[in-house]
């Protein structure tokens, strides 16, 4: 072996957390999530934690492949960031993303927005919620 084997994270994933406006910390995410690329991810997220804004988007738009240890990242971030008073967004697009979160039942369970720009927009009540 040269060495090469499953060291990919630094590869096949790109995390960059940023501020682009007061009171929102944008967590980028670009590549591939999966059990080899995840703690990439979560280790981002668990340092932005101190100094996070209120509304913490995570945006998935560039993400090429979506496993299990990508979505249990994202129900720890969302329940660091609720626990810390933070409001947790995702900003989804690619299919890999979007049906994961549909097959394992947390698609609602997610504030999902389409881009940053829907940010200082609130949601509507009740859009989140399954109907009774």
């Amino acid at each position: 072996m040269d060495g090469s084997g499953p060291k990919r994270s630094a590869d096949c994933l790109c995390v960059v957390v940023s501020q682009p406006v007061d009171s929102v910390t944008l967590c980028a995410v670009g590549g591939e999530m999966d059990y080899l690329t995840a703690d990439a991810l979560r280790q981002s997220l668990l340092e932005a934690l101190p100094t996070a804004g209120a509304v913490v988007v995570i945006d998935l738009s560039q993400v090429t492949f979506f496993g299990v240890a990508g979505l249990r990242v994202l129900m720890e971030a969302r329940s660091w960031f609720g626990h810390s008073g933070r409001r947790l967004q995702l900003i989804t697009g690619p299919r890999c993303v979007d049906r994961l979160l549909e097959v394992a039942g947390h698609a609602a369970v997610f504030d999902v927005i389409p881009s940053l720009a829907a940010v200082a927009r609130p949601k509507p009540l009740g859009s989140a919620r399954a109907s009774a």
